[in-house]
């Protein structure tokens, strides 16, 4: 009689003991990771309204010079207000920063004006507020790229709920000149704190 070898054939797969060690480090990963990927989307957003307020702004001081008129960056996105007169040469329909920003050219001569760009922020919990430090609602920037009804300057922080050490902020001078600061907590110049309101 002849005997039969039984061969084991090898399982090209996981057993269960090897899929749970696996599943159980990558749990212990995503837990490590997802405080860090928090903190990258709120900077993210915080640095997001940053940019865009800058360039914004920088939109609004060249067009000024571009068309050598009038041109104005406004709190809120309610467009405009009437015809600019003596009594109001601006035109904005302001609001407040959190909602968003027009930039609006004011021609002069009794001219209608009009709305260039509008960039609405999100109304959300989570995200970051805009808020001007002096309480200033709009720069109008003149054919010159200056801004005469500005005194000093003006500092708009940008702040979401983890706090003033996390907060950035834009500054914006009577001179038209406009800079962001360069690291989380701190103004422009890199020495001041700034507070949130």
């Amino acid at each position: 009689m002849k005997a039969i070898r039984a061969y084991r054939l090898h399982s090209a797969g996981f057993t269960l003991v090897e899929m749970i060690v696996t599943l159980a480090v990558a749990a212990i990963i995503a837990m490590i990771a997802l405080p860090n990927f928090r903190n990258l989307i709120a900077n993210a957003r915080r640095d997001s309204i940053v940019d865009s307020l800058v360039a914004s702004l920088h939109y609004t001081r060249n067009q000024a010079l571009d068309l050598d008129q009038n041109t104005t960056l406004c709190a809120g996105v309610s467009g405009i207000n009437g015809t600019p007169t003596g009594a109001n040469p601006t035109v904005c329909a302001t609001d407040v920063w959190a909602n968003g920003w027009d930039v609006i050219t004011v021609p002069g001569n009794g001219n209608p004006a009009n709305t260039l760009t509008t960039h609405a922020l999100p109304a959300s919990s989570t995200a970051p507020t805009l808020k001007a430090v002096n309480g200033n609602l709009l720069f109008t920037f003149n054919g010159r790229g200056l801004i005469p009804s500005l005194t000093g300057n003006e500092l708009l922080v940008v702040c979401d709920s983890r706090g003033a050490s996390m907060a950035r902020a834009v500054e914006v001078s009577s001179t038209g000149y406009i800079q962001s600061s360069p690291q989380p907590g701190t103004a422009p110049d890199g020495t001041t704190a700034l507070t949130c309101p």
